[in-house]
């Protein structure tokens, strides 16, 4: 089959047959700053380590029948007089793979390449590197989701410097995805390891990655707990373990403000007592002539009684301190493990809930049909014995 080369000047030439179109061809290299580059000055980026080279070998199979599809992207290094990957590290181990022969005949004035801008800086030249990449590979939902994050990490650099204002748009813009899309990459990144790993596996999805990821630990373990015993998780059973970490959420907030009040009033009252203390000692150090015993005896007493009470507050306070400090301790340290009766609780507050919004939709059909309930005996019967068990439901509660 005869071998074919779709990239512009990559004829055995190096341009273009006829002279109209030998100009165009060279006003687009002017216009891209496009170059024939022999292999030996092109070097490998080490950041291209994330993304795999492998199918190197089909790969110089299909450039060798169907030519290069795309051009490589460089960065060139004047203090070593080479060139820098910067997009098409597989094309570039497949191309330097192929014998001589070959490599000649199809690449003879060298691979053609697209050299980008010598002001580009590390950070950006990285972000070139991961959008390129993004373009021209049909990533995992892992590598997928370490471009988003290694993205998030360098515009955050960028944001620093002044340069941008949006993190998730840039991550958008140079991903070809949404804003809310890259959100979701985001928020999947809180999820607990176990969770995350069924991300990756696509055993669940982005969408149920971002629900979750916004749960605290305790909430995504009983997700996954669930998952691992049914397979999945429905929507009403998400909808329970949601309002539970809500209200937990709440408590712990609740928690952290008496522990801030605890502290702002043990710490007044050690500054009480510290004024207190250095009253005592002016009593009992400076001569105050112009009082009576009687005089000094009194404020004496005050202070001493002043002092007393102050001091009783504060072991009170620190008492109650260390126990919020132990409590919160305690439930740090302790490993959160989902009981099959919790699981079981939470699957029937969600059953519950969806007949219950069965009925109310059946009960607004019925209501709206008096006439068939009044001439179906069995259908009112069955209505009957509903508003029995209800009954019995109610009374039990």
């Amino acid at each position: 089959m005869a071998k074919k080369s779709f990239s512009a000047g990559a004829t055995k030439s190096g341009v273009l047959g006829n002279g109209g179109e030998k100009m165009k061809d060279l006003q687009a290299r002017n216009q891209y700053n496009f170059k024939f580059i022999p292999k030996e000055q092109i070097k490998a980026n080490p950041k291209n380590v994330k993304y795999s080279q492998d199918g190197i070998e089909a790969l110089k199979e299909s450039i060798l029948v169907n030519g290069l599809r795309h051009n490589l992207s460089v960065l060139y290094d004047l203090d070593t007089d080479t060139y820098r990957l910067v997009s098409g590290e597989r094309r570039f181990h497949a191309i330097s793979s192929m014998s001589d022969k070959e490599y000649n005949t199809l690449f003879p004035t060298g691979i053609p390449c697209k050299v980008e801008k010598q002001t580009t800086s590390e950070i950006d030249e990285e972000i070139m590197l991961i959008s390129a990449n993004h373009d021209v590979r049909e990533a995992s939902m892992e590598v997928k989701r370490w471009e988003v994050s290694r993205l998030k990490e360098l515009y955050e650099a960028k944001k620093l410097k002044g340069e941008i204002t949006n993190i998730n748009a840039e991550i958008a813009k140079q991903l070809n995805i949404s804003e809310r899309q890259a959100r979701k990459y985001t928020t999947a990144e809180k999820l607990i390891p176990e969770l995350s790993e069924l991300l990756n596996s696509n055993g669940i999805d982005l969408n149920q990655a971002d629900k979750f990821g916004k749960l605290d630990e305790d909430a995504q373990l009983s997700i996954l707990n669930l998952i691992k015993n049914n397979g999945k998780i429905d929507n009403e059973e998400y909808k329970s373990i949601k309002k539970l970490s809500e209200e937990k959420e709440a408590a712990a907030k609740e928690y952290q403000e008496k522990l801030e009040a605890a502290t702002k009033e043990l710490e007044e009252k050690n500054q009480k007592l510290a004024l207190l203390e250095s009253k005592l000692d002016e009593i009992h150090q400076t001569p105050q002539p112009e009082k009576s015993k009687e005089d000094l005896e009194d404020e004496l007493k005050f202070v001493t009684q002043a002092k007393d009470k102050a001091e009783k507050e504060r072991a009170r306070l620190e008492t109650n301190l260390e126990k919020l400090k132990q409590q919160q301790k305690e439930k740090e340290q302790r490993k959160t493990v989902i009981s099959d009766t919790e699981l079981k609780r939470i699957s029937s507050i969600a059953k519950t809930e969806q007949a219950l919004n069965l009925l109310e939709n059946n009960f607004d059909v019925l209501k709206n049909n008096k006439a068939v309930i009044k001439n179906d005996a069995d259908l009112r019967l069955r209505i009957e014995l509903l508003k029995s068990r209800m009954d019995d439901l109610l009374n039990n509660l």
